[in-house]
């Protein structure tokens, strides 16, 4: 059974969900996507050697590609990354997002560390613009080099905390330089929200619709950020949009879509997560896969979100 909700829990991205924002505007700043987020030190013990999960989020042939870089990128780190859950100590789990851009797309990405018990320990994530791709497949210019780029971003980050860990010389230091001068450019500062509101999800299956739209109220309320009840002056919306497809082997895709939108109602940009599931396996309750999905696209959400203070 834990298995099987594994795989369902596939279409939690992270986040997704984090920052892999499409639209006309908004976004998070370079620098917030690309600095390893706490972790203390030393929490690895003595050991170096660490687990890739299979990732989520990303087609199969980019996953198995990037697996394969992380490894390589590990060694020349001094880290020993080992594919498949193999019974190390702390296992790393990543969560991939690709977002149209104007120009090509973004590949945002998260890694969590989570130790024996699967509590997360550690957190690395960035982003990766690409020049090539189309808006109906933004995955299609992930080339070699962009999955290189990746690897090394990562294990670079992994490799401060990692005991016997050494920075690497990446060659993707010009376009992270670009990225943090890009964030230091002051923007317009936008209004603060008099609040939040969040409609019914749209066609999900199962209880999907009311479970998915209470565990996101609720995650937003707990980071804080204010729900209104209905729309006035100065409400900023977010709505969630589930979109089934059938696959192949008897499984189904499945597409969540949490647009933002400004209170004029001109969308500010789109957390997506997406994946493949057992077809019918959310035709009833979603219970804590809810809970999952809407607590990796949160981040992603408030990121496109006025600041509060």
């Amino acid at each position: 059974m834990r298995d099987h909700l594994n795989t369902i829990a596939g279409i939690v991205l992270a986040a997704l969900a984090l920052a892999g924002l499409s639209g006309c505007g908004g976004g998070a700043g370079g620098s917030s996507m690309s600095g390893l987020i706490s972790g203390a030190s030393g929490i690895f013990g003595s050991s170096s050697k660490v687990s890739v999960a299979p990732i989520i989020g990303a087609p199969e042939n980019v996953t198995s590609q990037l697996t394969k870089a992380l490894i390589v990128a590990g060694k020349d780190r001094n880290l020993t990354l080992i594919p498949g859950t193999s019974g190390e100590s702390y296992i790393l789990r990543g969560y991939l997002l690709a977002a149209p851009e104007r120009r090509g797309s973004k590949i945002s990405y998260i890694w969590d560390v989570t130790d024996a018990k699967g509590t997360r320990v550690a957190r690395v994530s960035g982003e990766e613009t690409v020049s090539k791709g189309s808006p109906s497949n933004p995955w299609s210019g992930v080339d070699a080099t962009v999955i290189r780029s990746i690897a090394a971003k990562t294990t670079s980050q992994l490799a401060a905390k990692l005991p016997g860990g050494r920075s690497g010389s990446t060659a993707a230091a010009p376009a992270a330089a670009t990225a943090a001068t890009a964030a230091a450019t002051p923007k317009p500062a936008k209004a603060k929200p008099a609040g939040v509101l969040v409609p019914p999800v749209t066609g999900a299956p199962g209880d999907g619709r009311r479970s998915l739209t209470t565990a996101l109220k609720k995650r937003l309320y707990k980071d804080g950020i204010k729900l209104a009840n209905g729309a006035s002056s100065n409400v900023y919306t977010v709505k969630g949009i589930v979109k089934l497809s059938s696959a192949s082997g008897g499984k189904e895709s499945i597409r969540i879509d949490w647009q933002v939108l400004d209170p004029s109602g001109k969308r500010l940009g789109t957390v997506t997560q997406q994946n493949t599931i057992p077809k019918g396996s959310l035709n009833g309750p979603w219970g804590a896969i809810a809970d999952a999905a809407a607590g990796a696209a949160a981040d992603g959400i408030i990121k496109l979100l006025p600041k509060s203070s």
